[in-house]
């Protein structure tokens, strides 16, 4: 029975082995839904994209056609998307090997259909400070990172700016270290509950601007920061309970 159970293990896997394949080395932006929609008929048995992937369009408004895609060798960005209201489509994503950033998606209310990704090679980056008008491009509904229970680690920093809807942190209580960490103008924000677990941030810790936030209870775990610290401008915090 043990060598049956092990002989069906090991057919399993070459099955998976032989039907993943890679494509698009290159990488692949989408700008229409017809684009997604099409995806499985125009790149047949591709479900790991080696390069990056960017998602922009007015019209797109479902990623449904993605979701045979199991990593992404680059970075994933889905940037201004006017009518995209969660990520529902890429449930089957494990890894990216890039940067995941989402920035300038108006109607984006969760981060849902990125359930299963455990490992984000390069940065978090959900929202975007710039120094040119608008100086905000964050995700001005996004009001929880649902979705990103099950992330574990991230190579580069994680950087959470411009969301002024967002009330929350709390599904990132899987994370246990960063690379940074940069928690800025997020004005419906109350605390940083969500980063409990996590205990080493290599790099800068960077807590500004958030109006509503009354405390930084959530980073009482973290024993090393790498570079520097700065908390300044959250008008509502009277005391650095979280961070003694």
């Amino acid at each position: 029975m043990k060598k049956l159970i092990l002989l069906i293990a090991a057919v399993t896997m070459s099955y998976a082995m032989a039907t993943a394949q890679g494509c698009l080395p290159e990488g692949i932006t989408f700008s229409t839904q017809v684009q997604i929609d099409n995806f499985q008929t125009n790149y047949p048995g591709c479900t790991e994209i080696e390069g990056s992937v960017t998602i922009s369009g007015s019209n797109i408004t479902n990623l449904n056609g993605l979701s045979v895609l199991t990593s992404i060798g680059g970075g994933l960005s889905v940037l201004s998307n006017d009518s995209l209201t969660s990520l529902t489509g890429l449930e089957g994503l494990t890894f990216i090997g890039g940067t995941l950033d989402i920035e300038r998606n108006f109607s984006l209310t969760s981060l849902t259909g990125l359930d299963n990704v455990i490992s984000i090679a390069g940065d978090l980056q959900i929202g975007r400070w710039s120094w040119s008008w608008p100086n905000c491009h964050g995700n001005p509904l996004l009001t929880s990172l649902e979705g990103l229970n099950n992330l574990i680690s991230i190579g580069g920093a994680l950087n959470v700016v411009c969301n002024n809807s967002l009330t929350s942190l709390a599904e990132l209580e899987g994370l246990t270290s960063a690379g940074g960490l940069g928690i800025s103008s997020n004005d419906s924000l109350t605390s940083l509950t969500g980063l409990d677990n996590v205990t080493s941030i290599g790099g800068y810790l960077n807590i500004n601007d958030n109006t509503a936030l009354t405390s930084l209870t959530g980073l009482e775990g973290v024993t090393s920061i790498g570079d520097y610290l700065n908390i300044y401008d959250n008008t509502a915090l009277t005391s650095l309970t979280g961070l003694e």
